[in-house]
């Protein structure tokens, strides 16, 4: 006899709470948002990462995040992306909002993202987004 409670419980699971994610409405998901960003707007080169920069259109902060292959699996592209979109939601775009810069910005993961922690990708993005309000500021 099987117990098909414990599958059940497993497949149930606790669900993440909606606090967690990032909001909707703060994210860039069409491609054509994607390209006008791109290519209308400011690019700032990191170490880990290029932010490209361009006004929002529907006047509050989105963030979209880019993870190229630069020939690693969908494992690492994945924990790349997630902890891009992770110092997004708790750090740029709280700072986006209390600085009222209502911006569209790209986040393009380079070769050299895969291999840092969570830590220096963070202090990077930081870095970045002191010289990009620098930068919006004149």
């Amino acid at each position: 006899m099987t117990r098909s409670v414990a599958s059940d419980e497993a497949a149930s699971g606790p669900r993440p709470r909606a606090g967690f994610r990032l909001p909707r409405a703060a994210r860039l998901r069409k491609t054509r948002e994607i390209r006008r960003t791109m290519r209308e707007g400011r690019r700032s080169r990191g170490r880990f990462v290029d932010v490209f920069s361009a006004p929002s259109l529907p006047g509050r902060p989105r963030v979209g995040i880019i993870a190229p292959r630069h020939g690693r699996t969908a494992v690492e592209r994945n924990r790349v992306r997630r902890r891009l979109t992770e110092i997004a939601r708790l750090d740029l775009l709280p700072a986006l909002e209390t600085r009222r810069l209502d911006l569209d910005l790209i986040l393009r993961a380079k070769p050299a993202a895969y291999e840092a922690s969570y830590r220096k990708l963070h202090v990077a993005l930081l870095a970045l987004m002191d010289s990009l309000e620098a930068v919006c500021a004149r």
